[in-house]
């Protein structure tokens, strides 16, 4: 099920129901239970008898937890601590957050602090005092992960596999949700007690655009590699030859392609999953790019793959 699929099921649980929050349906009720938030555009407050962790499928929400509030935008992940009132406020009707309920008897931070994770080198050790720090100083961590990395994958598997009642889902997901934490500590761009300098000399452009391509900024990208906007404007062009905007639509480009190859991804999906709003800018892009439209291209890797859906 494509991510497009998945959202517009979810919205289409939520399009009369009224609930605060919804349970979705699933089988799994001893490691977590999965529940989606209610279409609501103020403060909903709600007290975490378990940690929790909140999935911004689509669109953005505002999290209050105590005196900080965490904006999340497509593909974030926020852990909340157990023992702790949070509120949440959507943005508009298109906002889907799912929210994973964990036992009792579970806990973000003995995760990290539990002596079965070795911690091998001074870089381990620093993101694990980072994390429980400010897990314990906010109850609440928020990893600011895109919609096409690893991890926001990993989430949706996890709920796919459970809303297809999988064989073993409880136990892979439960899994999956701890590695998810190991990941993002080891792919995130910190922003917490410093800032990165040069980074663009440690991390290639190409890495961080994999990573962004569907949701992704010129500012947003120079305040992570540690640049004023302009300036990293102008040195992307000098050191690479292309704009910043030119990488980026290589990689959406590039990602179109190949999922026209794939029979059961409609036009529409490939347009939302690759990060552009507008269907008559995608043509013209594609167009542009490959030299015919994305419906010719689609025929011609069909034909090359030998796919006759007739």
């Amino acid at each position: 099920m494509a991510t497009a699929t998945l959202k517009n099921y979810l919205l289409s649980l939520m399009q009369n129901n009224q609930a605060s929050e919804v349970e979705l349906q699933t089988q799994n009720f001893l490691s977590y239970r999965l529940y989606l938030e209610g279409r609501h555009y103020d403060f909903i407050e709600y007290q975490s008898g378990s940690s929790q962790l909140l999935y911004c499928l689509s669109g953005k929400c505002e999290v209050k937890v105590g005196t900080q509030t965490f904006s999340l935008v497509t593909g974030n992940i926020l852990l909340i601590e157990k023992d702790s009132t949070y509120a949440i406020k959507l943005s508009d009707k298109n906002t889907v957050i799912i929210k994973f309920k964990l036992s009792s008897d579970f806990s973000w931070e003995e995760q990290i602090e539990n002596e079965n994770i070795a911690i091998d080198t001074p870089t381990e050790e620093k993101l694990r005092t980072l994390f429980l720090k400010n897990l314990s100083q906010d109850k609440a961590f928020l990893f600011t992960t895109t919609s096409v990395m690893w991890s926001s994958q990993s989430i949706r598997e996890i709920v796919q596999g459970d809303l297809n009642h999988a064989a073993f889902n409880s136990t892979i997901g439960l899994e999956l949700l701890k590695v998810v934490i190991l990941r993002n500590l080891r792919e995130q761009n910190f922003k917490l007690s410093e800032r990165r300098e040069n980074s663009f000399k440690d991390e290639t452009l190409d890495q961080y655009i994999d990573q962004h391509y569907n949701d992704i900024s010129l500012a947003e990208a120079a305040e992570y590699f540690g640049f004023n906007r302009n300036y990293f404007s102008t040195m992307v062009k000098e050191k690479t030859g292309k704009s910043f905007v030119e990488h980026v639509d290589d990689r959406r480009m590039r990602e179109a392609r190949r999922l026209l190859a794939r029979p059961n991804v409609s036009l529409k999906e490939i347009i939302e999953t690759i990060g552009y709003s507008s269907k008559s800018f995608f043509y013209k892009k594609f167009k542009h790019y490959y030299g015919m439209t994305p419906a010719e291209m689609r025929k011609r890797l069909f034909r090359e793959a030998h796919i006759n859906l007739k």
